[in-house]
């Protein structure tokens, strides 16, 4: 009995072992995910849903515009050049050209008939910008994100943050600096920190 005892003891033993060798070869597991799924646990913070909706919201007021409809029927494409965009917010992890590439695609996957023709301000010549010559720009997009930060003590304990980040774009005729297009967005978020549940 003690013998069968001690073989049941060793091949458990070597059942374990071989499980965590196992274990320990096989690689990680990996997955996709889905990036509008990423944002909820972020607090106030930017989710890349908060920039595929501003963006999409951009776009349908582009394309609705009267005066850049009448721009586009006189000039086809209209030439954009894309200028600055200023991330005034305290929101130190967010990279605006996250904001600026998603509004990019996003355009040029509405503009079926070939409306518009961007340019990124560094690769137009110098001489270039703001003249008529044949590859100067006809308008300039540009615009900034902002922030509104309001906290206060939350009712039973802890701290509550709401933050309101603004996205405004216009587009800029380049001869005679008229805008002839603005519009802005506003992202409001709030979360409650350091409560304590009993």
């Amino acid at each position: 009995m003690k013998h069968f005892v001690r073989l049941f003891r060793w091949a458990a033993l070597i059942a374990v072992a071989a499980a965590g060798f196992r274990c320990a070869s096989e690689p990680p597991q990996t997955g996709l995910i889905d990036p509008d799924a990423i944002g909820s646990d972020q607090g106030t913070l930017v989710s890349i849903a908060d920039i595929r909706t501003v963006a999409g919201e951009m776009v349908q007021s582009m394309s609705g515009n009267p005066a850049l409809a009448r721009l586009r029927a006189a000039q086809h494409p209209l030439r954009i050049s894309v200028g600055n965009i200023k991330q005034r917010t305290s929101i130190a992890i967010f990279d605006k050209e996250v904001f600026v590439n998603r509004l990019l695609g996003s355009l040029n996957a509405a503009d079926t008939d070939g409306a518009y023709t961007f340019l990124r301000r560094e690769d137009v010549p110098q001489s270039e910008q703001g003249g008529t010559s044949p590859g100067a720009a006809d308008l300039v997009l540009s615009g900034e994100l902002r922030e509104l930060l309001h906290r206060s003590t939350a009712e039973g304990g802890g701290e509550s943050e709401q933050r309101t980040v603004q996205y405004s774009l216009r587009l800029t005729r380049v001869d005679d600096s008229t805008i002839v297009w603005t519009d802005s967005r506003e992202v409001v978020k709030q979360q409650i920190t350091g409560a304590v549940y009993q």
